[in-house]
């Protein structure tokens, strides 16, 4: 009898210690940790950034500002109720609130929202970096990795001209991401001072069934999901002198991840013409080459 009135008293505190948490957890809800409003000059483009949101980073067009008496441009990466237009220099007044909800995925969080647009200027703000990506970001995007195949009678002097002119530079991280306008970029990137593009990809869907036969000479490693064309436009979408690609799209075959999700472009282009008019007299079959790149 002891037992059973011991039993029925601990199950009576589990049940009113549970309540009572509940409750508290209800009666704190989100938080505001931090309030503050300030003045922000906002340059008249945007560029490539990394931010953090809902426990990882990645890649995305971000706004380049700076803070009231400060000299360095730093990136943010949403300003709510703000409508940019490239070529346009800012200053807003924003409100930058921070919040903190236990019961969220993201337990604490900041929010910055438009006050008011103080003066908006045409003009190219200057002394602008080149981008706000951090050296252990593009890092861990391999180099790409480049193969050729050469049919021809004195192939040796083709493969010396692939090994020491690729098309595209070797030593260089290239990075995919969506701008504000939801249009698919290219990014390449060596360090904070050398980069190349942005450029805006221009893509096509190709049949796989009319690729040149050349490209069966490098079949790409891993599982193919999609055929396309890539060219490159610049930030006003005028053509640009960048070669356009072949690109099958895939996963590696290497790939741990359980994400279904792309994580591989092959580049391909067919140069067999190009080596015919370069060198004539070495008869020349079939030159391809590839660039296995992937995407973040």
């Amino acid at each position: 009898m002891k037992t059973k009135n011991l039993f029925g008293i601990l199950m009576l505190f589990l049940l009113t210690f549970n309540f009572i948490s509940c409750d508290k957890e209800d009666e704190d809800g989100r938080k505001i940790t931090d309030y503050k409003e300030y003045v922000l000059t906002v340059a008249s483009e945007m560029k490539p950034g990394v931010i953090w949101s809902e426990g990882n980073n990645f890649l995305k067009e971000v706004y380049v500002v700076k803070k009231e008496n400060a000299e360095d441009w730093e990136a943010m990466g949403y300003i709510d109720g703000f409508e940019f237009e490239k070529g346009y220099e800012y200053k807003i007044k924003v409100s930058e609130t921070s919040y903190l909800d236990h019961s969220m995925g993201q337990p604490a969080w900041t929010e910055y929202d438009l006050l008011d647009v103080l003066s908006k200027e045409e003009k190219n703000s200057e002394n602008l970096p080149l981008h706000f990506i951090p050296e252990w970001f593009y890092e861990e995007h391999v180099l790409p990795k480049y193969k050729y195949a050469v049919e021809a009678d004195k192939k040796e002097v083709i493969e010396t001209d692939l090994k020491e002119s690729s098309i595209i530079p070797l030593d260089y991280h290239y990075l995919l991401y969506r701008g504000g306008d939801a249009l698919l970029r290219w990014f390449a990137i060596k360090d904070d001072k050398n980069t190349l593009g942005p450029c805006i990809i221009k893509s096509e869907n190709k049949d796989p069934e009319k690729m040149p036969e050349s490209y069966k000479l490098l079949p790409p490693e891993g599982n193919v999901e999609g055929f396309i064309g890539w060219s490159f436009l610049d930030e006003e979408g005028n053509e640009t002198n960048y070669p356009s690609f072949d690109v099958f799209v895939g996963r590696s075959a290497k790939s741990k991840s359980f994400n279904p999700a792309p994580n591989i472009v092959y580049l391909y282009k067919d140069l067999t013409e190009y080596y015919k008019n370069k060198y004539p007299e070495i008869g020349v079959k079939t030159v391809v080459a590839s660039y296995t790149v992937g995407i973040n």
